[in-house]
């Protein structure tokens, strides 16, 4: 096919370039033939094509192995333009090495002995040198220079233009990034598999910061498959969208990506990749609260960086590091210092959105040791950095401003906390998903506190009000779109759960491999998700003003209660006035509230000792009452609507008061839900029985009794498919089965059916959420709290997309405990009473009964006002 060896050689470097997996045998062959053949420019060749291999799969000290030897062929035989090509590729193994010196002098060397065709090569690694080293102004322009002439080959032209999009991106111009990213996709497509990747991944990171955020998360996923496809390690794929997720507030999920590139890197000895990654998870350790590990990664980064002579990096990691240090032993002099010249040496390089990162904990430190005007010139800097950025870095400036005037002008603190809240705003509308919405609240938790502590002095306690609603379970009021159905995953996701579930009943153990099977549908299911069509989550329900808000409650009292510090705030709502009052401690909340679930406990195991834990319990739910409820004034026989704080989840409400007691997430949420009552006409009632419940198919029949019509499921016609078919058109529906919360993943949380579980996941994606829902379930009232007042569960989630009245209980509800109590809840709603009047009557139905009947008095719930 060749006229000789050495054309053949020369054919496998091009092809191993272009797809390095499919041709690297063909190199490793010719490196023997060339061996046999005695022709030592062709094995110089050959073996130039087998070290790009290794270094493409992050081998690099075996590439430079390689291309040593075949250095000393092509010096002892004075092949020159060899000698150039394989010291330009050279230089590419040492830069990953950390050695620059080194690579420095291959390329000086190339470039002396090279011919025309192979300079624009030569002027590219050069730029990478640059660009490795932070000298990001005069890497920019040698990529410029390579893209400009004529004679670069397109290979060349392709990770020119990709790596100038990353300084664009880096510099905070992510959209001249991406214009330099769809011309070389183009390109990359003729070139082959490899490219296409690599530039695929590099879109997905700068769409990232254009604020194109579920483009980013499809596009990141699709590199990832391509990198896959291509044979390509998947460290440098993974360490840029630990970022994304980072900033996503998916911060296990960085961690897991940000430490699989740190071993994939360490493993190869690809020490610059090694020293980034670890920064990375520097960082998500500090956020994720484990200060220590931060510590050691962030020092270890920097001696890497510093080694490396990566000034730019070493100033990033010096960030982390000081910020870990003051969260371990508190701010200092020494840690405000290094904070400050971290932060010059990231805006001498360009590094806007970092260096604004660094001065804002500049501020910080410096409000934290009194040295005021040292703060106003680092909060002043983060302000003037943070314009015309990504919205994120945007949110940094808006605290920056609110901070300053904390300490100096007050009365500007709350315009700029505005602000930050509605460019959030903006940006959690833009995300696709209820999960990230949440999430994402957790942007803006500080911003709210900040407005929260300047307010509470002398702020009305109308204007306090107002401010909580702003900062409280915002990510619930949307208007969702239409329901898409569920797909061929979610429908594995039951049948992997019903056979974990078969196998615990039966062998009383969960098979390793049904539980990564479990973990792989999890993780694809809330992958697809995140980057569902962006913006469709529709425009936000307007929170009430309280002059509406007092008209829906039309009588009755609404308390929402937040936490500044250690003391817990109530501000009560009433049909003529606002107060705010001060309460007790969180702590001492949070004991009684402990030593209630130990009473339960005891209760539940049946053990002689349970009137003494029932006592014990009443004596705990008392004092409850006494710190939380009794201060309001609330008349006893005035019903109450309780906003509490994400501290006070797991709060027996109902049982605090001896009205009709319903819980919300926010005021907001529940007038919402009130101006969605439903009309005159009743859609159906339908009542669902699961299995394994011995009183479950008695409750159901004598539910099903108190209305006309209504439709019953008992196991085995109670499966997933009949369930959901039935209820998606219900106006009332009742389930008698097991629940399953999952604090790890609340959308996974489940009820039991007869052929395996379905998922709150998949009921919304079904557009189920009737009128009214009753949840005679374990743990079906449980809320998992999140950074920026944000809850998610059965009772949330539903209200978000419809429901305006839920029963659920927070606790294990024994079976055929609340049977006849669930009889009287109904008989209530089929009279006309709102939900939270239902329950108020269940309840007293089963006050005076025995241990597991007071265990759902306990338990018992109503959610919003339907």
């Amino acid at each position: 096919m060749y006229a000789n060896l050495r054309d053949q050689a020369d054919a496998a470097y091009n092809r191993v370039v272009v797809d390095p997996a499919r041709y690297a045998a063909e190199a490793e062959k010719l490196v023997a033939y060339a061996t046999a053949a005695g022709d030592t420019e062709a094995l110089v060749a050959s073996l130039r094509a087998v070290a790009y291999v290794r270094h493409v799969t992050l081998d690099n000290e075996g590439a430079r192995r390689l291309l040593d030897r075949a250095v000393r062929l092509a010096d002892r035989s004075v092949l020159s333009r060899r000698l150039a090509d394989v010291l330009v590729t050279r230089s590419v193994a040492l830069q990953e090495l950390g050695r620059y010196d080194a690579a420095a002098r291959d390329l000086r060397r190339a470039g002396d002995l090279a011919d025309p065709a192979g300079r624009p090569e030569i002027r590219f690694q050069l730029a990478v040198l640059d660009h490795n080293r932070g000298r990001l102004e005069d890497a920019a322009g040698a990529y410029t220079q390579v893209l400009d002439d004529p004679a670069s080959p397109p290979v060349v032209w392709v990770k020119a233009a990709n790596n100038l999009a990353n300084i664009h991106t880096l510099r905070g111009r992510p959209d001249d990034a991406l214009g330099y990213l769809d011309r070389a996709a183009g390109l990359a497509r003729e070139l082959g598999a490899r490219y296409t990747a690599i530039v695929a991944n590099s879109h997905a990171w700068s769409s990232y910061h254009a604020g194109r955020l579920a483009e980013s998360v499809r596009r990141f996923e699709e590199a990832g498959r391509l990198h896959a496809e291509a044979g390509l390690p998947l460290g440098e794929h993974h360490v840029e969208y630990a970022d994304v997720l980072r900033d996503l507030r998916l911060l296990n999920e960085a961690t897991v990506a940000a430490r699989s590139a740190r071993v994939e890197f360490e493993k190869h000895g690809a020490r610059l990749m090694a020293a980034e990654a670890r920064l990375r998870c520097a960082r998500l350790a500090l956020e994720l609260g484990d200060s220590a590990t931060a510590v050691a990664d962030a020092q270890a980064a920097v001696r890497d960086f510093r080694r490396q002579r990566r000034p730019a990096w070493a100033a990033r990691a010096a960030v982390v590091e000081a910020e870990a240090r003051a969260a371990v032993d508190g701010t200092s002099a020494a840690v405000l210092h290094r904070l400050r010249r971290a932060a010059s040496t990231l805006e001498r390089q360009g590094l806007r959105e970092e260096a604004a990162y660094a001065r804002l904990a500049a501020g910080r430190a410096a409000l934290a040791l009194h040295r005021h005007d040292t703060a106003r010139s680092e909060l002043v800097a983060v302000g003037e950095l943070a314009k015309g950025q990504s919205l994120l870095v945007r949110l940094r400036g808006h605290l920056a401003r609110a901070l300053l005037a904390e300490a100096e002008n007050p009365d500007h603190v709350l315009r700029a906390c505005v602000r930050g809240l509605r460019d959030l705003s903006r940006h959690r509308a833009a995300l696709p998903s209820l999960e990230l919405r949440v999430l994402a609240s957790g942007h803006g938790a500080e911003l709210g506190e900040v407005g929260l502590r300047t307010l509470l002095p002398g702020g009305s306690p109308g204007r306090i009000f107002e401010w909580l609603e702003r900062t409280r379970a915002a990510a619930l009021l949307r208007v969702h779109p239409p329901a898409t159905g569920v797909d061929e995953d979610v429908v594995a996701l039951r049948h992997v759960e019903q056979e974990l579930r078969d196998a615990r009943l039966d062998r009383g153990e969960e098979p390793a491999a049904l539980l990564s099977r479990q973990s792989a549908l999890e993780a694809r299911i809330r992958r697809r998700s995140w980057s569902g069509e962006q913006g469709d989550g529709g425009e936000a329900t307007a929170p009430a003003s309280l002059p509406e808000l007092r008209r829906s409650l039309d009588g009755q009292w609404l308390v929402e209660y937040a936490v500044m510090g250690e003391r817990v705030l109530a501000v009560v709502v009433a049909p003529r006035r606002t107060r705010v009052i001060e309460l007790g401690t969180v702590a001492a909340v949070q004991g009684e509230l402990a030593a209630a679930e130990f009473g339960l406990r005891r209760l539940l195991s049946g053990t002689r000792f349970g009137a003494a834990a029932r006592t014990a319990t009443q004596d705990a739910v008392d004092e409850l009452a006494r710190l939380l409820v009794e201060p309001l004034g609330v008349p006893a026989d005035v019903p109450l609507v309780v906003v509490p704080s994400t501290q006070l989840l797991g709060v027996p409400w109902s049982a605090l008061h001896s009205a009709p007691v319903s819980v919300v997430p926010s005021a907001g949420l529940w007038a919402h839900a009130r101006r969605g009552r439903a009309s005159g006409t009743k859609p159906p009632v339908v009542v669902i029985a699961g299995p394994d419940l011995d009183g479950a198919g008695a409750e159901v029949k004598a539910v099903a009794g108190e209305y006309d019509g209504a439709r019953v499921l008992l196991p085995p016609q109670s499966t997933a498919e009949a369930t959901l078919a039935l209820v998606k058109n219900a106006g009332l529906a009742h389930f008698a089965c097991h629940g399953r919360f999952r604090s790890d993943s609340p959308l996974f949380s489940a009820l039991q059916l007869a052929d395996g579980p379905v998922t709150l996941y998949e009921m919304l994606a079904h557009g189920i959420a009737p009128h009214r829902v009753v949840l005679a379930s374990c743990h079906s009232g449980a809320q998992q709290p999140y950074m920026g007042n944000e809850v998610l569960g059965f009772a949330s989630a539903l209200m978000s997309h419809g429901s305006t009245g839920v029963a659920a209980a927070d606790v294990p509800i024994p079976d055929g405990a609340s049977a006849g109590a669930m009889t009287v809840l109904h008989q209530q709603l089929a009279r006309g009473e709102t939900m939270p009047s239902a329950v108020w009557h269940a309840r007293s139905a089963l006050a005076e009964g025995g241990a597991e009947e007071y265990v759902a008095w306990y338990g018992l719930t109503a959610y919003g006002p339907g």
